[in-house]
């Protein structure tokens, strides 16, 4: 069982999903008056850009995975593209789906219990490593 590792991550999801979603929703909502299934969708955007930017650009961690000491590790990627990381990052957007999004989203807690890895991760090809905070300060020299 991967409790530990299950809820270092989902942790540092909620904390990625504080940083990007939330504000952005806020922003559309009350700072350009846009309808909320309009500001929703344009957070789940935001969302998925920062994540992409986030993973491609700081050593594959974003806000959360780093206060996490996570890493996703792209090493098995057939390309080190950009798009196969956008793959990975739409998936997470099911879970805002109205019906399917919180049963998917219990799935994925499981499947990350009992595999130690999430659905996003089989899609994108990709495995979250545990990171000591040294090792991406040396990746940074």
């Amino acid at each position: 069982m991967h409790t530990r590792y299950t809820i270092v991550r989902a942790l540092a999801g909620l904390i990625d999903f504080i940083v990007a979603y939330v504000p952005a929703v806020i922003i559309f909502v009350f700072g350009l008056h846009t309808s909320t299934r309009n500001a929703d969708l344009l957070g789940q955007a935001i969302f998925v850009l920062y994540n992409i930017v986030a993973l491609t650009g700081f050593h594959g961690q974003t806000v959360g995975k780093y206060f996490g000491h996570l890493k996703v590790d792209t090493a098995k990627l057939a390309s080190q593209n950009v798009m196969f990381v956008g793959i990975r990052e739409v998936t997470k957007v099911l879970f805002f789906t109205p019906v399917i999004g919180i049963p998917l989203l219990i799935v994925n807690l499981a499947v990350c219990l009992l595999k130690g890895r999430t659905i996003e991760d089989y899609v994108g090809q990709t495995v979250v490593t545990v990171v000591e905070p040294r090792e991406v300060a040396n990746e940074t020299k």
